[in-house]
């Protein structure tokens, strides 16, 4: 992995666990819960409201050309409000992540190299329910962010996958706005790394079950 790789990887994780604890963002996810009328103990209806909502609310624009741009998932949530959302798909993972682990559920993103060239270039949020379902089970869910129209399960075709789990329990100094240059649109310019032909990813399995579009 290269520097500026593991860079953007820290901010993903840090951003995410940041919006877990904010009281905003918690409120904003239960008046979303709220207002889809989801039921309590209803897990997969909260997950599936809180999707829904950051893919039909959170508007997708790339960023600036050889910046990376990160943002808290309070000033997503207050662009949406002014009508002035721009995010690209890490930013969709921040703001749908911090939601859904504001509200108790294990959350994380998955990196992945989406057009089979070695390189990571899409973002997408996994979370799982506390309790089996029926559907599910304990098994991670992968959900694709920029797509209204994708459903849960449902993905980009991957070839690669580079996965991080948000620690809500970190006690370091939140981080604020940051921002990187000196690579391409959202993580364009980073390389996958080299894991030999008989690595086997440990979501391997969970990725055997993605529906692709």
């Amino acid at each position: 992995m290269t520097e500026r790789f593991d860079t953007i990887v820290e901010y993903l994780k840090q951003l995410i666990e940041d919006g877990i604890r904010d009281q905003y963002v918690r409120q904003k996810a239960v008046q979303i819960v709220n207002r889809a009328g989801v039921k309590q103990h209803d897990e997969l209806g909260e997950i599936r409201a809180i999707v829904k909502w950051v893919q039909n609310n959170v508007t997708y624009r790339k960023d600036p050309y050889m910046v990376e741009y990160f943002m808290t998932a309070r000033r997503i949530l207050k662009d949406v409000e002014k009508g002035a959302s721009a995010a690209d798909c890490d930013d969709f993972v921040i703001v749908a992540a911090s939601l859904l682990g504001s509200l108790g559920y294990p959350v994380g993103a998955l990196i992945v190299d989406s057009n089979k060239d070695g390189v990571f270039n899409h973002v997408m949020l996994c979370t799982r329910t506390m309790a089996p379902t029926r559907q599910y089970g304990n098994k991670w869910i992968v959900a694709e962010l920029i797509f209204p129209n994708f459903k849960l399960n449902q993905s980009v075709p991957v070839s690669k996958v580079y996965p991080l789990i948000a620690d809500p329990n970190t006690t370091r100094i939140p981080i604020h706005y940051n921002q990187i240059a000196g690579g391409m649109n959202s993580l364009g310019s980073v390389p996958s790394a080299n894991l030999g032909s008989g690595y086997q990813h440990p979501f391997s399995r969970m990725l055997g079950a993605i529906r692709r579009r």
